[in-house]
């Protein structure tokens, strides 16, 4: 085993070193940083510090960096990003669909499971059920069957959230999780975020720049700038 294999050992995402140069644009420089099972953690800085990034390539979704990621005691690489993408429940900031196609609120939901079952496997009425569940969580249940198209921006926002849910996963990833949300609905979020976390012992990493909202929920801040971690903040309150 080597010194970053056993380094990794009880941390649920660890970055050693890491840099992104896209387009000659440096895009992170020198992340380093580590997350125990069950912490939640945010991310906190302005539009453009490589906030997206840095959640995007957790998921294993990004392959030209340098550097070493964990997740989970594995390292990230072509070959592990697909199981690692499995363990994770992924919140994109903009949600890419064509709102001509009448796909419904309850089908997006429940999209959120096939990383386990396959494409091509329909959702069986136990699925079906969990989604609904879920979505009664988030009061939404009664657009279960109402076109994704047409329910409101903080509605979509609830609904991907409970999509990320459906996986059951070990790291909870969200970027923005709190826009165009009605501050009560900010409340009801983070209150079943943190009781999913507290049922559940998983892993939240947030990308916000509502920086009150995300320490009723966070352990941990950290503030990037120009794609560079500058300082970490306790928050005593959660811990």
């Amino acid at each position: 085993m080597n010194l970053s294999a056993m380094q990794s050992i009880d941390k649920h995402i660890l970055f050693e070193n890491v840099y992104v140069i896209r387009a000659s644009h440096l895009v992170l420089k020198n992340i380093s940083f580590s997350i125990k099972k069950g912490e939640s953690v945010a991310i906190y800085g302005p539009n453009g510090a490589g906030k997206t990034t840095l959640l995007m390539l957790v998921n294993g979704l990004l392959s030209y960096y340098r550097g070493n990621i964990f997740v989970k005691n594995t390292l990230i690489s072509p070959e592990t990003a697909q199981n690692i993408r499995i363990l994770t429940g992924y919140v994109p900031q903009n949600f890419d669909v064509d709102y001509r196609i009448p796909i419904l609120t309850g089908t997006v939901v429940l999209s959120g499971c096939y990383g386990k079952l396959g494409l091509f496997k329909y959702p069986s009425h136990k699925e079906i059920q969990q989604a609904y569940q879920i979505m009664e969580k988030f009061e939404i249940s009664h657009l279960f069957n109402r076109p994704f198209g047409q329910i409101s921006g903080g509605e979509r926002q609830k609904a991907m959230i409970a999509r990320a849910m459906m996986l059951e996963p070990e790291i909870l990833l969200l970027d923005e999780p709190f826009s165009s949300v009605s501050e009560a609905s900010k409340e009801k979020i983070i209150e079943i975020i943190r009781n999913f976390q507290k049922e559940k012992g998983i892993t939240i990493l947030i990308v916000s720049h509502e920086k009150e909202t995300i320490k009723k929920l966070c352990k941990r801040i950290f503030y990037i700038e120009q794609g560079e971690i500058i300082s970490k903040e306790d928050i005593d309150g959660n811990l």
